[in-house]
């Protein structure tokens, strides 16, 4: 019986303050706030950084490699029983390896 009763009056804290959080500290977020300023005039500063996708697909591609060389060298110590998924997952990159070569998004390497 106590240890509903102090769930319950745990639950009801949280609950209280929850919601004197929202009362207080939501601040809504205006249309205005969110667009762009515009007055006519060129910006002097670009407002968005240029991000290169192909970039970040071999940045992707090198950390499932890297990945994989650990994977390479961890059956040695786990034994036989890893062996098997050891297979599946050089299959599996070796596939998903093939995919994205023929989609094309190896295309500018």
């Amino acid at each position: 019986m106590f240890s509903y009763m102090l769930l319950f009056t745990i639950f009801l804290g949280v609950l209280f303050f929850f919601l004197v959080s929202v009362l207080f500290f939501f601040n809504p977020i205006l249309f205005n706030k969110s667009v762009a300023f515009e007055c006519g005039f060129q910006p002097f500063l670009s407002s968005g950084y240029v991000f290169s996708m192909p970039f970040f697909v071999i940045c992707l591609m090198f950390l499932l490699f890297d990945v994989e060389i650990v994977i390479v060298c961890f059956p040695s110590i786990c034994g036989l029983d890893f062996f098997c998924w050891f297979w599946v997952s050089i299959i599996l990159i070796f596939f998903a390896t093939c995919y994205e070569w023929k989609s094309g998004v190896l295309k500018w390497v």
